[in-house]
């Protein structure tokens, strides 16, 4: 008897473990399920062994090759041809009977007696049958009191569950049958075939066996194959209560609670628990306390320490660190990285690759994007790519934790690029879900939407922009428009780890209200002067800016005079409002500090006599607050420090010309220049000429996330003897100079700023400095 094993199945049920292998390569016992068929063959004397392919065939075909050799012929499906179309692409090599196998059960099935019981009937075709409990999933056979068939069930309902007798998918056929199946064609052998057979009255029966047979279709049904193979309800060559391989390191502190079966080159660590039913694959490394149970490990696995494992499959190259838990029907992709204190809960499946940071409860699948990662905001707000760090899920997840922390009207709105809209969509549905009360502005700019929540004292906004492509960033605030603190940020986060939000009943599901903020955001810029502005040239550097401004203009009686190339101001505003770049009428571009510069000029002219001072401006800020007699405040580099800073100097009312709206509305901004230009009838280049002159430069010089921490220390440490500022990272004062170093809060990386007299000193602290925090780095 010839052998033909189908191993063309993708086993997307049995995903994420066959992400990267075809599903007879998933290993049992530490070995590809295909390689205990073929053995099992080889047990009945059958040499003669044909294997068909169609997903990721190379890799069944080169492991193959490599274990057998050139004994085993190879039918590769140039595209899917069913199970019995598959057969009949090796009909070439199918001379005499053949028994057809899955590549993807367990059995131990007498093929003897089945290759008997077949030739005894005369039977054409003859399929093997086990009895099961619960037959719903699979075909069911009748047949009548001689074995014969008579009737086929395909994934019967519990209504057409006439018998517990099941199809495994193990057939034995003579090769005439085959002239039944077209050529290259999809046909399969229990929707088409053995119906076909039974309508023209074709001998078939049935062979019921005793014998033990798992189809690996899911990850319950793999975790139980192993099982029954610890159990001894099957004979893969595992006939002990307990199995080490060579080159095992066990302590002598650790516990093997049987049965267990361990592969080659494992080292498990003191006071481990192994077992009952553990399965540690080849290469495996236990760290100390850590207990595994009913669990299957593959190859090359590091379990970190006081872990607990229970039910789980965790594929090739996972690594864990301290304090993890996996609990039933997990599954964790291969290389996937489960950080310290994070828990994964029942029937979650994680895909491969993935990275779950600290502390984070994972309740549900992680399909998309680099895993699941527990510092969801980062410099500003909440920065993520579509579809990867900003999935669906993440998104109404996040819109359900907003939804509980703020209680009341909560603003939204979106750059009214398509993207951030539907982003805004998910998160609005998050907030309902929690029971919030949602005013949809829809596309708005940002600094309106700032207004409109302060003004109308909402409970908190969200504003969501497309930076750059696929690139968002969600901006979260409270009552005064003001982006939310680190410490409002640290609660949302764990809400968010943690799945630790409530969800409204269906009584008290508010409706959506659609709000126009637009209207009352122009009447607030123009209030104080409300007039069209003709007495200056302005272009518009690029589209977006000459959008922004039409979009105004249709809200507002305002008009602006752009005049081609010839100008006293360009402006190039971001789609939101916020950003602006300022070129003078030569076409240079002001840098930040000069932007502050301006904003001191128009402050003076119309203001409060107050300025914030952000921690890494140039001195010249200072030495001008001081001559207009200004108060000023230092602040850290985060936009929330610098905002609550300035609302506090603002007080509650609004003001056009406040420190605040002058530094977060560009548009804003735009009009008070425009006021000011006019009114001191000078030009830009001129004022810019007024600003006292040094170079400032800035680098990123990469670290680990670990040690930022250790560089700001060792400067710390170091700055005993230096005039030093410790308010965000750490400033040298070295007299006409200065130097800040600062972590940087969104990439591994600390940031280097420094400001000097000249361009030639200026790179030399730079590059003195970039080598310190090098030289901190090799010395750790």
């Amino acid at each position: 008897m010839k052998a033909i094993i189908m191993a063309g199945g993708e086993g997307s049920r049995l995903r994420p473990l066959t992400c990267g292998i075809p599903k007879p390569m998933v290993p049992v016992l530490t070995e590809p399920a295909i390689k205990h068929i073929i053995e099992h063959l080889k047990k009945y004397g059958i040499k003669d062994i044909g294997v068909t392919l169609f997903y990721l065939p190379y890799k069944i075909k080169n492991y193959l090759q490599g274990e057998y050799g050139n004994s085993i012929r190879y039918y590769i499906e140039e595209k899917p041809l069913g199970t019995a179309g598959s057969v009949k692409n090796a009909s070439d090599f199918i001379d005499e009977t053949f028994v057809v196998m899955s590549g993807d059960v367990i059995t131990d099935i007498d093929l003897k007696s089945a290759y008997e019981f077949h030739k005894s009937k005369c039977s054409k075709a003859t399929l093997v049958l086990v009895k099961v409990d619960i037959p719903l999933e699979y075909g069911v056979v009748i047949t009548d009191t001689d074995g014969k068939i008579e009737k086929f069930l395909e994934k019967p309902s519990w209504g057409e569950v006439f018998s517990d007798t099941v199809n495994t998918g193990i057939y034995i056929i003579e090769p005439e049958v085959l002239k039944n199946i077209p050529e290259n064609n999809i046909f399969d052998f229990s929707k088409d075939l053995f119906p076909y057979l039974l309508k023209n009255h074709i001998p078939m029966y049935g062979y019921i066996t005793k014998n033990y047979w798992c189809d690996i279709g899911n990850s319950m049904q793999y975790l139980q194959s192993h099982f029954d193979i610890l159990k001894g309800n099957i004979d893969l060559g595992f006939n002990k209560n307990l199995y080490t391989g060579e080159n095992t390191s066990i302590s002598s502190s650790a516990k093997l609670v049987k049965p267990v079966y361990i592969g080659d080159c494992v080292t498990i660590c003191e006071n481990a628990v192994i077992g009952p039913n553990a399965i540690i694959g080849n290469g495996c490394i236990i760290k100390q306390g850590s207990s595994i149970k009913n669990s299957i490990l593959w190859d090359n696995v590091k379990i970190g320490p006081n872990n607990e494992l229970r039910g789980c499959v965790i594929c090739n190259g996972v690594k864990t660190e301290k304090n993890v838990r996996i609990f039933e029907n997990a599954v964790l992709g291969e290389n996937s990285f489960i950080k310290a204190y994070s828990e994964i809960k029942t029937n979650v499946k994680i895909w491969p690759d993935k990275i779950i940071d600290s502390g984070i409860v994972v309740n549900k699948n992680v399909v998309w994007g680099s895993g699941i990662r527990n510092l969801i905001f980062g410099a500003r707000g909440i920065k993520g790519v579509f579809n990867e760090d900003l999935t669906p899920e993440y998104l109404v997840s996040l819109g359900e934790v907003i939804g509980n922390i703020f209680s009341g009207n909560i603003a939204i709105g979106h750059d009214g690029t398509n993207i951030s809209r539907y982003l805004s969509d998910c998160i609005v549905r998050g907030m309902l879900f929690a029971g919030a009360e949602v005013l949809y502005a829809d596309y708005a700019l940002l600094p309106a939407l700032r207004y409109i929540v302060r003004k109308n004292h909402y409970k908190a906004g969200v504003y969501i922009r497309n930076e750059e492509e696929d690139n968002l960033r969600i901006l979260i605030m409270d009552e005064n428009g003001c982006e939310i603190d680190r410490g409002l940020e640290k609660i949302i986060e764990n809400k968010f780890m943690l799945s630790d939000y409530k969800r409204a009943s269906s009584d008290s599901l508010k409706p959506i209200k659609n709000i126009n903020i637009n209207k009352d955001y122009t009447d607030f810029l123009l209030r104080e002067k409300p007039r069209n502005i003709y007495g200056i040239k302005v272009k518009f550097m690029d589209e977006i800016t000459k959008e922004v401004f039409d979009f105004i203009n249709k809200n507002s009686n305002m008009v602006l005079i752009t005049a081609g190339n010839n100008y006293d101001v360009g402006i190039k505003l971001s789609r939101d409002g916020e950003y602006i770049k300022l070129y003078d009428d030569t076409g240079s571009i002001f840098d930040d500090d000069e932007l502050n510069y301006l904003r001191l000029l128009i402050e003076n002219e119309y203001g409060d006599r107050n300025f914030v001072i952000p921690f890494n401006s140039s001195k010249f800020l200072y030495e001008m607050s001081e001559a207009f007699d200004f108060k000023t405040v230092s602040s850290k580099l985060s936009y929330n420090d610098k905002m609550k800073k300035m609302l506090e100097m603002e007080g509650e009312i609004p003001k056009t010309n406040s420190q605040f709206n002058l530094s977060f509305d560009g548009i804003n901004f735009s009009l008070k220049l425009f006021d000011y230009i006019e009114n001191k009838k000078k030009k830009l280049s001129e004022i810019r000429k007024e600003i006292p002159q040094s170079v400032k430069l800035n680098k990123l010089v990469k670290c680990d996330w670990k040690d930022k921490g250790l560089i700001i220390k060792k400067f710390y440490q170091d700055s005993k003897n230096t005039i030093a500022d410790f308010l965000d990272g750490i400033r040298f004062d070295l007299g006409d100079s200065w130097v800040l170093i600062v972590p940087d809060p969104e990439l591994a990386a600390c940031r280097l700023y420094v400001e000097a007299s000249s361009k030639e000193k200026a790179k030399n602290l730079i590059n003195e400095y970039e080598q310190t925090i090098k030289k901190i780095l090799a010395e750790k």
